[in-house]
């Protein structure tokens, strides 16, 4: 008996801009030993996917899948999978090949979404919530009382990470790029948000701050604010960059040294959390989405037949907090 299931696939047909990302059905077969079929709810989507769909990231042929994180309903069980039966809710974080509807994956690689936990909200926090917590937790341990700058306040990983700085009782600053991205910042309770597009930025922390200057920097961005963000940190502050989409800054080594400025340029790759896949770290992000931490936000939603424009409103900062891709099942 064959029990082949159809699914559309999204693959990256090689390096360069939304529109090389290719929409294709497939024909998927039973899944083999330890191994399930997961008809996919939500799918999340980074920044991280964009840095492997342009190419800074390459893969080692192509067409090549993308995205890394999911969730759904377990369809078919193969043999010997004893912890997963068909039915339950799972997610995923660190596997390639998200962009989805159904997928066959190792059960090493998926972990029991909580009930209360929907698939969309899993899939907005899963590698954001980590990126947040390799940044808290690592990159500089945000302590109470301190003042912390963070760019892209709106963005995914800023929206979490602005919400955790802040229930960590530091002062939290942050930059946007735009007025009507200012006005969403205002509204979610943060008063000291800086407009890069209309507004003095060194003059802004500096009246901020009374001229102390920040205990850390955030930078997600790059080349277009990481220096400019070095003259508010205090000396034996932190420099953290996580993302470059902007471009690499020149790192000035000398001037670091000299200000006793600690830089910090982790990858999430890298980081324990994330490199165990069984969902280790999750109680502790669902746990601030439980308590209203991360506030519950509704996500851009897409469908995964257009994720160009999911990532093309990315790129050109259209969107604010996270953004999902839906299967069409």
């Amino acid at each position: 008996m064959n029990n082949s299931k159809q699914s559309g696939i999204v693959l990256i047909e090689q390096p360069g801009a939304p529109d090389v990302l290719k929409y294709q059905n497939i024909t998927l077969q039973q899944p083999g030993p330890d191994e399930v079929l997961i008809a996919q709810k939500a799918i999340g989507v980074n920044f991280l996917d964009v840095f492997f769909r342009n190419g800074t990231f390459p893969a080692s042929q192509y067409p090549a899948p993308i995205g890394f994180e999911a969730s759904g309903i377990i369809e078919e069980v193969g043999t010997g999978v004893k912890d997963f039966t068909v039915g339950d809710r799972v997610a995923y974080y660190a596997s390639v090949g998200a962009y989805a509807e159904r997928r066959i994956i190792n059960t090493n690689e998926i972990f029991k979404l909580p009930e209360d936990i929907s698939f969309e909200q899993a899939a907005a926090v899963m590698i954001k919530g980590l990126t947040a917590h390799m940044l808290i937790k690592q990159s500089h341990k945000v302590k109470p009382g301190e003042v912390v700058l963070i760019h892209a306040m709106t963005g995914g990983v800023g929206t979490l990470l602005s919400q955790w700085v802040r229930a960590l009782g530091a002062t939290v600053i942050g930059t946007v790029g735009s007025a009507v991205k200012k006005e969403l910042a205002l509204r979610r309770g943060f008063n000291q948000v800086i407009d890069l597009g209309s507004e003095d930025f060194i003059g802004a922390v500096n009246q901020y701050t009374g001229g102390k200057g920040v205990d850390v920097v955030y930078d997600g961005t790059g080349k277009a604010t990481f220096e400019k963000s070095l003259t508010v940190v205090k000396d034996g502050g932190s420099a953290v960059l996580y993302g470059w989409p902007s471009g690499m800054p020149d790192v000035d080594e000398d001037l670091l040294m000299q200000r006793k400025i600690k830089f910090a340029h982790d990858a999430l790759n890298d980081y324990p959390l994330y490199q165990d896949k069984s969902g280790k770290g999750m109680p502790e992000i669902f746990s601030l989405l439980r308590n209203g931490i991360f506030e519950r936000e509704q996500s851009f939603i897409y469908s995964l037949r257009q994720a160009i424009a999911a990532h093309a409103d990315m790129e050109s900062r259209k969107t604010t907090g996270s953004i999902i891709l839906k299967p069409e099942l």
